[in-house]
């Protein structure tokens, strides 16, 4: 009875400016077996001796070959060593900022420079970025990071130097969300390249990057990034709260994390979007939304969103407003049609033939004379063999995935036509149902859209166009009953007459695109003035 009562019943959504999120802990039931006894903390001591023993054996060297020991003789022979992992450090930095200052240090014979460890990182390491630590957990997780450390003897603090520098791949062009107009750069797997991409479009101090540690052993780092006098502290908690609350050993990518953030990741339509492009992940941030980096990950997270913004394309909000709603009504419309294309055409011609012209009703009946198999299982056939060529163009090669789509497009269908498997009409059903999947603007809608072709096509079997509008009607209550970080996935229905539905269908002129998205409940409302093109005052 519960999952019909919210399937049917409407719940308005509050005025109060309060988002719906849950911030409390998950309660979990206790074992004992669970329990797992907290490591001991190990701290730095003041013999150098201890400390080089207790990282040798924590890095395992020098079986561990990447890790590099560099011991020093410091001024009247006081000892030091530097360590940090080879390959993810700056050798010119670490020669030149650390070890040629190290040797230059002063001796004074009362010991005074060696009395307060932080005149090491404040007066004789020429380096910009440089902390001192007494824990060897922090110590290790940054030479894991790509920092190197320094001990000197009869200190009890090693001392942390950034000079990270490892392989990266340079600021390339969006290889998944093309765009003629537009800025032409994307996000690449460094961290503090992708919030320099986005800090060099959004240039105030308002935009808060919080630094997020994902992962109990890898440690992988992420930042959390919004603007603190837009965003809705509501959200901003909730969003920090669920990342906080992640619990696994290993993050490798942000795709991960979106699913484990996700309430329902078993649901077929994703509630987050993610994006590769910084100018679309600025515009998310001055709408009022957070947005995630992680390390390692060419893509950042923008939530909430909403059923409607997935639709969109990026270059919609750079073209003229005639232009963008031309190419959004197309979208749309391919959208449809690669998810009840092939249910229609099944529905239509095994239970309502009498609404197909009768011309068009010859035709069809003459080019399936002599196929041997029923309509469903033609189209299922082909639809999977279509299925199976754009995985295998994916998995392929460049120069070897578009001969394989020609193949198998091109003579594949004509061979199946010819040997009279298919009918001619079957094969136009599935190009148009293929070419509208492309248009998705959203990857993973793509690929919802492709699970619901499925369901539409048995329901369509069964009971004919009235099964395809009970999916189409049940879809869409489920659709009103999920929420995405605290916001309605359908917002801003049903507000028909709000500013925020006519821009989420429609793209309104630049000059009037005054409000930001009333769903997001934003701190400050608008966006620019009633008149924001002067020369128009009078």
């Amino acid at each position: 009875m519960n999952i019909f009562k919210k399937l049917f019943e409407f719940t308005p959504e509050s005025e109060t400016g309060e988002f719906l999120l849950r911030q409390a802990p998950v309660i979990s039931e206790y074992d004992v077996r669970d329990e797992e006894k907290e490591p001991k903390k190990e701290y730095v001591r003041k013999d150098i001796e201890e400390n080089l023993a207790y990282l040798r054996k924590r890095f395992s060297y020098p079986l561990n070959n990447d890790i590099v020991i560099r011991p020093m003789r410091l001024k009247e022979n006081r000892k030091a060593f530097i360590m940090f992992i080879d390959g993810m450090v700056d050798t010119a930095s670490v020669n030149n900022s650390v070890i040629e200052t190290l040797l230059k240090l002063p001796y004074y014979s009362d010991g005074e420079v060696y009395k307060y460890e932080e005149i090491i990182t404040e007066k004789y390491i020429a380096h910009s970025q440089a902390q001192a630590s007494n824990d060897f957990d922090e110590i290790c997780e940054e030479i894991n990071f790509g920092s190197c450390a320094v001990f000197v003897d009869g200190m009890e603090k090693g001392f942390i130097l950034d000079v990270r520098s490892w392989g990266h791949r340079s600021i390339d062009k969006p290889e998944n969300e093309q765009s003629i107009y537009g800025p032409q750069e994307a996000f690449s797997e460094m961290l503090r390249n992708n919030t320099a991409l986005i800090r060099k479009i959004i240039k105030t101090e308002k935009l808060v990057g919080e630094s997020i540690k994902i992962g109990n052993v890898s440690k992988t780092r992420g930042i959390l990034l919004y603007i603190s006098d837009i965003a809705n502290q509501n959200l901003v908690n909730e969003v920090r709260y669920r990342l906080n609350s992640i619990s696994v050993d290993y993050i490798v990518a942000v795709e991960e994390v979106e699913q484990l953030i996700d309430d329902k990741p078993l649901m077929l339509t994703t509630r987050q979007l993610l994006t590769e492009r910084p100018d679309r992940a600025a515009r998310a941030l001055t709408e009022g939304r957070c947005v995630f980096l992680l390390n390692g990950s060419p893509r950042a997270i923008i939530l909430p969103t909403n059923a409607f913004e997935l639709t969109h394309a990026v270059s919609d909000d750079y073209l003229r407003a005639p232009y963008a709603n031309m190419s959004r009504i197309i979208r749309l419309i391919a959208m449809f049609l690669s998810t009840l294309l092939p249910a229609l055409y099944l529905a239509i011609t095994l239970f309502h033939q009498e609404i197909i012209p009768t011309y068009l009703l010859y035709s069809i009946a003459a080019s399936r004379e002599n196929v041997p198999f029923p309509t469903i299982v033609e189209l299922i056939l082909m639809d999977f063999s279509f299925e199976m060529i754009r995985e295998a163009g994916i998995r392929m090669p460049g120069p070897i995935s578009s001969t394989l789509g020609i193949v198998g497009g091109l003579i594949l269908g004509q061979a199946a036509v010819s040997a009279k498997i298919v009918s001619p009409i079957m094969i136009i059903i599935i190009a148009i149902t293929g070419i509208g999947s492309f248009a998705t603007a959203d990857y993973s809608l793509e690929w919802t859209y492709r699970i619901l072709r499925l369901g539409f096509i048995v329901l369509a079997a069964i009971f004919g166009l009235y099964g395809v509008a009970a999916g189409i009607v049940i879809y869409a209550l489920y659709l009103g009953t999920q929420r995405s970080m605290g916001v309605n996935f359908l917002s801003p229905l049903p507000k028909t007459g709000s500013e925020s539905m006519s821009s989420s269908i429609f793209m309104n002129a630049m000059y009037k695109r005054e409000m930001r998205p009333s769903f997001l409940k934003p701190k400050k409302t608008y966006e620019e003035p009633k008149i924001s093109r002067g020369w128009k005052k009078k």
